[in-house]
């Protein structure tokens, strides 16, 4: 007797059989989904009430705190956007209805997605909860009839409409699916990129945020294009490090990115950050400027999607090559870099002895739960104090959000070479991981 999970599995991994076999004898080509206004969606299903109406997602009404998650399509006529705080878009528009998010409810559907897609191709990568790219076979007449499969089948079994890009690497397939109109598909292969692909804005580039957008804009590379007949040193020198050459290869369609096979998702576990450092780690100081440049990333990764960590894992390679991974539970859930790093700090002097230089560095929150979980206070916590830090550590986030990365950093980094590895910025030099 097998449960109805142990059934969706078999048959997932029946039908990645076929997948595989495929591989050697077709084409291959990626495809980016995004569900369309995601939150927005799962809310108007279990809440009728609120179809065809002006509603958002992602605070609380009474104390007007948080910031706008989604939309729906009629709040966005009314000039509603995402990002601005609840108490902007009341203002913008009174009979705005505010409804909080639902995390738990949100993963179920991701889970129940990725299974979905899961059942076409044994290959995704996840961006996300409402996104993820698949690795699809065949010519392009196969690849548009498995699309629409899985378009249907979303919306068969989760009443979701999605946006789906096709194209012949992750950069491409991404725009797509951003210039695709809701539940719709728009290809855009090599082949076409002169034509439809060089005349968009640069900005439209995956993994090109505002700060790298106004550093091209000053040399005069405003369109994809424009980017795709730069030199690529020259690209380099402009963005100030290696980067630079990703960003060019993305532009004129030789991103090398592969689709990671999966066979299985679960709910999120956690969110990690590891890299290999720029220069060997030498002590205790260096190791504190390394977490809090991965713990930022991690922590408003953690913020921006609702969760807390309950246990702090670190791991870490030295110059041999030799490694461990270490974990420990928090004395409370946070979403705080001033409280990851010193849990992080802790388990780290409790575990290695420096007997050689640090080559490579990892930290990760893990056992996530919602942010308004209940948890048992600690008499010995300032709440006050640290409701500041919580307000602090946010109203960086925005800063970063709308200047880049850059445009604040942690006084521990400012004469540390470390400074030059942004964990969280446009083109990723730090890989940022989703554990399911």
């Amino acid at each position: 007797m097998y449960s109805k999970k142990t059934l969706r599995n078999r048959n997932v991994s029946f039908e990645n059989t076929h997948a595989r076999n495929a591989r050697n004898t077709a084409m291959n080509t990626v495809a980016h989904i995004d569900a369309n206004y995601y939150y927005g969606q799962i809310e108007a299903l279990f809440r009728p009430e609120v179809r065809g109406k002006a509603f958002v997602v992602g605070g609380d009404q009474e104390s007007r705190k948080g910031i706008v998650l989604t939309k729906s399509p009629l709040a966005k006529k009314f000039g509603i956007k995402t990002g601005v705080s609840i108490r902007d878009a009341l203002n913008v528009y009174p009979k705005l209805i505010v409804i909080p998010a639902n995390y738990p409810l949100y993963l179920y559907f991701s889970q129940r997605m990725r299974e979905i897609v899961l059942q076409h191709t044994d290959t995704i990568k996840p961006f996300g909860s409402d996104e993820m790219w698949a690795q699809l076979y065949g010519d392009r007449e196969t690849v548009r009839k498995t699309v629409t499969a899985i378009r249907h089948d979303i919306w068969k079994q989760l009443c979701l409409t999605v946006s789906v890009g096709i194209g012949n690497n992750l950069p491409y397939a991404k725009l797509g699916s951003d210039l695709a109109p809701n539940n719709g598909v728009c290809e855009l292969w090599n082949d076409e990129q002169e034509e439809k692909v060089y005349p968009l804005p640069v900005s439209d580039l995956l993994y090109v945020g505002q700060a790298t957008t106004e550093k091209f804009n000053r040399y005069g590379i405003r369109t994809i294009g424009d980017l795709a007949r730069t030199d690529p040193k020259q690209v380099c020198r402009i963005v100030k490090n290696k980067t630079g050459e990703s960003l060019w290869e993305m532009a004129v369609g030789q991103d090398r990115t592969t689709v990671a096979s999966i066979e299985s998702i679960d709910d999120i576990k956690s969110i990690g950050n590891s890299n290999t450092m720029p220069r060997d780690l030498e002590d205790d100081n260096d190791i504190r400027a390394a977490f809090y440049m991965l713990a930022e990333s991690i922590s408003e990764r953690m913020r921006s999607n609702g969760f807390e960590a309950t246990v702090i894992k670190i791991s870490l390679k030295d110059n041999d090559l030799y490694g461990f991974t270490r974990q420990t539970k928090l004395t409370r859930p946070t979403n705080l870099t001033a409280e990851l790093v010193p849990a992080a700090m802790a388990l780290f002097k409790r575990h290695y002895r420096w007997s050689k230089p640090i080559r490579a560095l990892g930290i990760c929150g893990a056992d996530l739960i919602p942010e308004d979980s209940v948890f048992q206070a600690s008499l010995f916590t300032d709440e006050k104090k640290r409701q500041k830090t919580v307000s602090l550590e946010r109203s960086v986030d925005r800063v970063r959000g709308r200047y880049g990365h850059f445009a604040l950093q942690r006084a521990v980094l400012m004469h540390e070479r470390l400074k030059s590895v942004n964990a969280n910025n446009d083109i990723g030099d730090a890989p940022t991981f989703y554990s399911y």
